[in-house]
């Protein structure tokens, strides 16, 4: 087996440094919106120098491009590593509402989302990874869940139907002043599909 060098002192700086300013664009990025979210914004919010902020980034689309691709890390980070284990299709979906799609990250991850449908480079510099994350996505699911009437192509399509709702329901908290009912249309969720999905046992996802 061969062991991975370990990270220099000056590399781990600057780990450390882009991951301050993805952190800190996440931050502008639900308190301000994409529009306002500027290098000068985040160079402040990082305790940094604009010009600091770019030997790291050189433009605002370098930014929200690195900042992309470390928030869409997280949807990797199952319920399981947060030390929840989830018994149910209700148990996983309502974990991943709360942990992953209820969030600041994921609201600012909609921010650079919608902003790159109509910027055309910002659209092809996230479109690969885009697309790899969604593939990703769906070979997750289908590694975790079932179908109880047999048919495996419902494994795909329910869980794209449950992102997609919970995506949604992010952007309609904006029309309500009820946060709770997001849980009341998750809960329906559930109902319509836990019919259709079961987990997979621990041996079989093995």
């Amino acid at each position: 087996m061969i062991e991975s060098e370990p990270i220099g002192k000056q590399q781990a700086k600057s780990q450390r440094a882009r991951r301050s300013l993805c952190e800190a664009t996440v931050a502008c990025l639900v308190r301000d919106g994409y529009a306002e979210t500027s290098l000068n914004r985040v160079a402040a919010l990082a305790n940094l120098s604009k010009g600091a902020l770019q030997h790291h980034f050189s433009t605002k689309e370098d930014l929200m491009v690195a900042t992309a691709n470390f928030l869409l890390q997280r949807p990797f980070e199952t319920p399981e590593h947060a030390g929840e284990v989830p018994h149910s299709v209700a148990d996983y979906i309502k974990l991943t509402w709360h942990k992953l799609v209820n969030t600041e990250g994921y609201r600012a991850l909609l921010e650079i989302l919608v902003a790159a449908r109509t910027d055309r480079m910002l659209q092809t510099r996230l479109s690969d990874t885009l697309l790899t994350w969604n593939d990703a996505l769906n070979e997750q699911a289908r590694g975790k869940f079932t179908s109880k009437l047999g048919y495996e192509q419902d494994v795909e399509i329910l869980m794209t139907m449950t992102r997609s709702l919970m995506r949604g329901l992010v952007i309609q908290d904006q029309y309500s002043e009820d946060p709770a009912l997001a849980i009341q249309y998750i809960d329906r969720w559930i109902e319509l599909i836990s019919p259709l999905l079961e987990l997979k046992s621990t041996a079989e996802r093995l």
